[in-house]
């Protein structure tokens, strides 16, 4: 009696006996919609709560003054990624506005000020001639 030779892919298992391509198109959305799942529910977790709190800073140094932002996110090994952002305004003497920033942690209020600077020198032409 022969033996009979089965049909095995390319890592050894056994393989279907026909390529159907509705079964390989239902195999692939199986796989996608787990994999997903999957990063969906690793990545909700990991934002440290009240990371943000912690690292909202509104300052200056020198002539820059500004806000920076920032957010704690875990890696799944446990490792923590802080992610920053910077939002600045560089105050030369010789703008007309000075704008500051300020933050008020116990109201969460932030709230930017623009006061004319007093630093400035009148443009030529704008004084009055009498």
């Amino acid at each position: 009696m022969a033996r009979r030779n089965h049909r095995r892919d390319r890592l050894g298992r056994f393989a279907g006996t026909g390529t159907k391509v509705a079964s390989a198109r239902t195999a692939a959305k199986a796989a996608t919609k787990t994999s997903a799942k999957k990063v969906a529910t690793g990545v909700g977790k990991s934002y440290v709560s009240g990371s943000f709190s912690k690292n909202l800073v509104v300052g200056q140094g020198g002539d820059y003054k500004g806000v920076k932002v920032g957010a704690e996110f875990k890696t799944p090994k446990g490792r923590g990624v802080l992610v920053k952002g910077i939002v600045g305004y560089h105050g030369k003497p010789n703008r007309r506005l000075d704008i500051t920033p300020e933050l008020n942690k116990a109201q969460k209020k932030l709230s930017v000020h623009a006061t004319p600077n007093p630093n400035r020198r009148a443009a030529a032409g704008t004084k009055l001639r009498r």
